[in-house]
């Protein structure tokens, strides 16, 4: 009894916790909610304004009506966001701040259910763009994504989800990431999520986060289909010296299924053709696949190339090359050479473009699950850096100092050890 009656303070707990932690996407500041002057849809912050849900919303007097809105209109309303909730979790040891999660729940389906983490682009990052452009909102869009936990953080440096890369130019950060998403899939409990359905997929730079989350994490996960990014193979996961990536990266990745989509004419965010090649050049690649897609607007549409390279007994890998610059949006019609780079405007809203029968098709066997009744540790990420950073401005400080300065401050420091051996209690 007494057991029983602690497990059921313990469930208290969490779910007051879950309480204090967890604000309405519509009432919380975090980001905030304003209506469009013109329809029902949530306005995009530009600039400090806040004013239409897009700039054709309205346009030249027209009656707002779904064909008038721009192709890449978030298409937000009261009621997607009244469903949706901020977490907010401790995820590194120093970070200033708290880091924020959207949370997208599920509005289909019974018992535990699929979990797609989510990882924006640099845009977002420090809030220079609306997080609610761009990104989030076109996997909303998705029908059949309805059944899904969506996750996604903001990409806030103060909170310990981002760090500083080799250019020391913010980043997502790997342990990071991993710590804050365990910690909501415990909060969820293993009632709500299917800890063999853990999925990620990221934009440009969240592309590039969701190939280093699977160089470190990949043996946890059920599926990753990074869009329009690289992998930049970090903390050494791929030696320079080294014909390919450190044993243990291997392994995390041996049993991962992979769909990268790309842009063939993408220079913006690099391309991952080469390392795809050449991390699959023992498995002969299937014959190419050519479809045609939708495209932004209705009745425009993209040339698509699919590569796939078969792995035995492992989940087969695939790239899928959109031929560009892509001109399926009117508004590309009077800009030069058309989209180079954000295919995630018609990945992610449209299903043929097979995103979420992708994730359908792969679960990872229970013995490689994570156990979402634990959260990983906390990261350490951003005191390491600070560390390198200290380090490395004092030896800055120590290049601009002349000799003369040097010999005196070494003699300053001999005079205070010297002083703290006088003050010593001297032994009997």
């Amino acid at each position: 009894q007494e057991r029983d009656m602690e497990s059921s303070s313990v469930e208290i707990d969490l779910f007051q916790r879950s309480l204090l932690t967890a604000m309405n996407a519509v009432d919380s500041d975090i980001q905030p909610w304003k209506k469009c002057i013109n329809c029902d849809f949530r306005a995009e912050k530009n600039k400090d304004k806040w004013e239409k849900c897009c700039e054709k919303c309205g346009k030249d007097g027209i009656a707002c009506s779904i064909q008038h809105h721009d192709a890449h209109c978030s298409r937000l309303t009261k009621q997607d966001l009244a469903r949706c909730y901020w977490e907010c979790v401790k995820c590194d040891t120093v970070a200033q701040e708290d880091a924020k999660c959207l949370v997208v729940p599920p509005s289909c389906g019974q018992g535990p259910r699929p979990v797609l983490l989510f990882l924006t682009g640099n845009g977002h990052v420090n809030d220079r763009q609306d997080f609610f452009s761009g990104g989030i909102d076109q996997l909303m869009r998705n029908n059949d994504l309805k059944g899904y936990w969506i996750m996604a953080p903001k990409p806030l440096s103060a909170t310990g989800v981002m760090r500083k890369n080799e250019k020391w130019r913010w980043t997502w950060c790997e342990d990071g990431i991993w710590a804050m998403f365990t910690e909501i899939l415990r909060r969820l409990g293993k009632d709500k999520v299917d800890p063999s359905r853990l999925y990620v997929t990221g934009l440009s730079l969240g592309a590039s986060g969701s190939w280093h989350l699977a160089l470190r994490y990949g043996q946890f996960l059920a599926g990753v289909a990074p869009v329009s990014g690289v992998c930049h193979w970090p903390h050494g996961a791929w030696p320079r010296s080294s014909s390919s990536p450190l044993p243990e990266v291997l392994r995390h990745l041996s049993t991962l299924p992979l769909r990268a989509y790309q842009i063939d004419a993408d220079r913006y965010g690099g391309s991952p053709v080469n390392d795809l090649e050449w991390l699959l050049k023992e498995y002969p690649e299937s014959a190419t696949e050519a479809r045609t897609l939708r495209g932004m607007e209705i009745d425009r549409r993209v040339e698509v190339s699919i590569r796939q390279w078969p792995r035995g007994d492992r989940p087969a890998w695939e790239l899928w090359e959109a031929k560009g610059p892509l001109k399926d949006w009117a508004y590309y019609d009077g800009w030069g050479d058309g989209d180079k780079h954000c295919l995630w405007n018609r990945v992610y809203p449209w299903p043929e473009w097979g995103l979420e029968a992708f994730f359908r098709a792969h679960r990872l066997p229970q013995h490689q699950c994570w156990n979402v009744e634990e959260a990983s540790p906390l990261s350490e990420v951003l005191q390491r850096q600070k560390e390198e950073e200290d380090a490395y401005n004092q030896k800055e400080a120590m290049a601009k100092m002349s000799t003369g300065d040097i010999e005196v401050m070494q003699e300053q420091k001999r005079l205070r050890q010297d002083e703290e051996l006088d003050r010593r209690p001297v032994a009997a």
